[in-house]
């Protein structure tokens, strides 16, 4: 009997399908792990973390699907609670950030200036108050 046959549930076609599930894998660990550290990052490259949260999501995606195939309801499961909302904040708050660039940088700017606590406390009372009359004048009010 040939050891290459398909019939064989431990054929080439399983080791290429294990192969492609750690591949997938491991690109959205790639991709989780990129979007979380461009979160932390100043706010320029901060908002490129909505981006790598959108290529992680996709991955996510592909990967609970395949494990719903595949019968391993936990893995899909486990994607569905707690990978696709920590994506989506990551990918909410990098819009927020880009809804918000201009009253978050000059935040960003005065609290890389303050010296001291009572100072960035400063920087934080005076951004609320750009961050409100920003959204005041959006609305025309």
């Amino acid at each position: 009997m040939d050891p290459m046959n398909s019939d064989s549930p431990s054929g080439p076609s399983t080791d290429r399908a294990a192969l492609r599930s750690r591949r997938l894998t491991s690109a959205l660990t790639l991709a989780m792990l990129a979007s979380w550290l461009l979160m932390l990052s100043p706010l320029p490259y901060s908002l490129l973390s909505g981006l790598a949260g959108l290529v992680a999501l996709v991955l996510l995606i592909l990967l609970i699907v395949r494990a719903f195939r595949e019968r391993r309801f936990t893995m899909a499961a486990f994607g569905i609670l707690l990978g696709v909302p920590a994506m989506l904040l990551i990918i909410g708050g990098a819009a927020l950030d880009l809804a918000f660039y201009g009253p978050m940088a000059e935040l960003e700017q005065c609290r890389s200036t303050a010296i001291t606590e009572q100072a960035r406390t400063g920087c934080t009372s005076a951004a609320e108050g750009s961050m409100a009359d920003w959204v005041s004048g959006l609305f025309g009010g």
